[in-house]
């Protein structure tokens, strides 16, 4: 996976949307990480009803970059493409 992929992060709690940019043995790094509302069709739903405006509701909104733990993450892969488009819009990063 290249670094600025847009890639989703599949935890035990949801799944978390962001630019991939570094990891290690412990951590991955995203820039703009969004919390996936769990809606499935993202042609139903704008991009504000799709995406929290971070990552939790008591945190920071609009985090421009966070680590996560890769012991709490259970899978990583790449944002299917129509999902990356609504998380751009979120987050008004527009190079997918």
């Amino acid at each position: 996976m290249d670094v600025g992929t847009v890639v989703t992060l599949v935890t035990a709690r949801g799944e978390i949307v962001g630019r991939f940019e570094a990891y290690d043995e412990r951590y991955i790094t995203l820039s703009r990480p969004r919390m996936s509302s769990g809606n499935s069709d993202s042609s139903k739903y704008s991009a504000n009803d799709f995406f929290a405006s971070g990552i939790s509701i008591t945190g920071e909104k609009g985090p421009e970059v966070l680590s996560f733990s890769l012991a709490m993450v259970l899978a990583v892969t790449v944002t299917e493409k129509s999902f990356a488009k609504k998380w751009a819009e979120t987050t008004h990063d527009w190079v997918i």
